[in-house]
């Protein structure tokens, strides 16, 4: 005999970095169950691995979550869990005076994708010379480049892997065509006004950021945090 099978429901959500529409569903029991059991683990590369799955497996196979944008991938993976086990969550966050964690209640559906005007993928690092970059995607290796608050502190290998290409005059060098080492020694010879333009590029690109207003339960104290990046939004 046959059990039943239900009919899971389809939404549909644009993608923030391109506009692009794209069906996707709730995650199942077995999916869920490799989140809960990445969470347990309490590794960066596992929850990483998890995120990526589901949000692979809960678009119907049209995504390339390898080389989506963090943003892009957080978003997605906000909504899938929204409409999966409900459209709020309450972390724990720590008041600023105390250090009392409190549940607070953050509605996911109101969680969006943040421009600045000011940002540009191209960066001129003196007069005919450059780089154009792209946006950082989820790395196991490396770790959550969008919510590194200082990027300079961030492995050079993260900067390097967001490089898309390098032109000097009308030579145009593609960074994948490069070897690690060459980008690593590229980045490591720029003075430090040209790195502290790549820094910007990180600084204002797209980003998921969300303000929560909570009174510490233990000493009442009024507190105000912006949560941003995969760390903050894996709820």
């Amino acid at each position: 005999m046959t059990l039943p099978t239900q009919k899971l429901p389809k939404y549909r959500i644009k993608m923030p970095s391109t506009g692009e529409s794209v069906s996707y569903r709730p995650f199942v029991v077995k999916e869920q169950k490799v989140l809960m059991i990445a969470m347990e683990s309490g590794e960066y590369s596992m929850v990483a691995d998890a995120i990526k799955h589901i949000v692979h497996e809960c678009t119907f196979n049209t995504i390339d979550v390898e080389n989506l944008s963090v943003f892009d991938l957080t978003y997605v993976f906000l909504n899938i869990r929204a409409k999966s086990v409900g459209e709020t969550a309450e972390p724990l966050i720590s008041c600023d005076a105390c250090g009392h964690q409190n549940p607070v209640v953050v509605e996911l559906t109101k969680i969006k994708v943040k421009n600045n005007k000011n940002h540009n993928k191209k960066i001129s690092l003196d007069n005919d010379f450059g780089i154009v970059m792209k946006y950082p995607r989820i790395n196991p290796d490396i770790g959550d480049v969008e919510s590194a608050s200082n990027i300079a502190n961030a492995p050079i290998m993260a900067v390097a892997e967001c490089i898309d290409l390098i032109y000097k005059g009308d030579d145009v060098f593609k960074a994948k065509e490069c070897e690690e080492k060459e980008l690593i020694d590229f980045i490591e010879g720029l003075t430090h006004k040209q790195f502290e333009k790549i820094i910007d590029f990180f600084e204002t690109m797209p980003k998921l950021s969300h303000t929560v207003k909570f009174k510490c339960s233990e000493c009442e104290k009024d507190n105000s945090v912006q949560l941003e990046g995969l760390g903050d939004f894996f709820l």
